[in-house]
């Protein structure tokens, strides 16, 4: 009778123990049971490949993990009760949660803390956005606001967890030796994430570039958009958003066209060995002359560059003001069809690449 009155689960637990009551037996279920689990998994496992013709990947696996958990979890229960282990496993489980359960001044102070985290993230968010309204009045420049930004952000974080430690009853010099110790652990564990920031930290104060700035890094050419404390972000000319990691832009050899007022570029072309070389550069200097993209000063020259299998090869060199891609792309075009136009009413070829072949007698 007193069986009937416990509730089901506790009634299956002991028909399980009534069932396997000697050691042997005890032994013989659990591997059973072992057996069961392996058995259940290579099912679950087998009966994912068709849902993931119907249903996607990602979906399947998580449904298939958390089916195998509770397969195992269950399978786990049944040893339990094999070997009338229910008891001690209570026990160790309130002990657990009592653990992690905290008291009340606990409580109010992780409350407490979690508050004055948001509070801090919230009083970030408020300053990057008053920042940001001064740059765009031109207060500050691109680059001050993102320096400004990452300072002010550091700074409040850093209060808050000063606040933190002193709410627990910590000392605030626990903070730094703590933070000394696991520096050097961090250090050896993230050293490119670290100089990654400490490369950040050189360009923000350096200046050596600024967001807007038209840069080279490497085989990348673009503007920057964004300078963070461990990338910089570049928009290329083909409109594609790369992020250089920040230790990787110290690191190489980087070109800064916004830092100058005037721009020199250079553009090759070829004439005929036929042609009289010094007519072909005073045609092709006026000719650079008369393109409005071209500045007049300094005045746009020729220089002899070498000779080529086909051609002798001249090196035009003009100045653009104010560099822009675009300023730059537009110049190249107007002096190329330029150049080429008066070299076509002069009569100077520009030729095409050439082989001459010679025979001579067998001796």
């Amino acid at each position: 009778m007193v069986l009937q009155t416990l509730p089901w689960y506790w009634r299956v637990v002991h028909r399980i123990q009534g069932a396997v009551n000697t050691q042997p037996e005890q032994y013989l279920a659990t591997g059973a049971i072992g057996l069961a689990f392996l058995i259940t998994t290579w099912i679950v496992y087998l009966g994912g490949r068709p849902l993931k013709r119907r249903f996607s990947t990602e979906g399947v696996e998580i449904a298939r993990s958390l089916t195998v958990m509770v397969v195992a979890l269950a399978y786990a229960a049944l040893v339990v009760v094999v070997w009338e282990a229910v008891g001690d496993v209570q026990f160790a489980l309130l002990r657990f949660a009592e653990t992690l359960t905290p008291g009340t001044n606990t409580a109010v102070n992780i409350f407490v803390a979690f508050i004055t985290l948001l509070a801090t993230y919230t009083l970030t968010r408020v300053t990057k956005r008053v920042i940001r309204h001064w740059s765009t009045t031109g207060r500050i420049s691109a680059h001050q606001r993102e320096l400004a930004h990452h300072a002010v952000q550091l700074t409040l974080f850093f209060i808050a967890i000063i606040f933190i430690f002193i709410l627990f009853q910590r000392n605030p010099r626990d903070l730094f030796l703590g933070a000394g110790a696991l520096g050097i652990v961090i250090g050896f564990a993230a050293r490119k994430t670290l100089s990654d920031v400490l490369a950040g930290l050189v360009i923000l104060i350096g200046r050596p570039f600024e967001a807007g700035d038209w840069i080279a890094v490497g085989e990348r050419e673009g503007i920057v958009t964004e300078i963070t404390i461990f990338n910089t972000q570049v928009r290329t000319f083909n409109e594609e958003h790369v992020l250089i990691p920040n230790d990787s832009v110290t690191n190489r050899e980087l070109i800064n066209y916004s830092k100058t007022n005037r721009l020199r570029l250079i553009t090759e072309v070829g004439v005929d060995y036929d042609a009289d070389v010094a007519t072909a550069a005073s045609i092709a200097t006026e000719a650079m002359k008369t393109c409005d993209a071209v500045v007049d000063t300094p005045k746009p020259d020729v220089v002899l560059e070498s000779f080529a299998d086909s051609a002798v090869v001249l090196q035009l060199r003009y100045w653009i003001d104010s560099p822009t891609i675009q300023r730059k792309l537009s110049a190249q075009n107007e002096v190329i069809n330029a150049v080429k136009n008066a070299f076509e009413s002069e009569g100077i070829k520009i030729p095409y690449p050439q082989r001459e072949l010679m025979g001579r007698e067998e001796a």
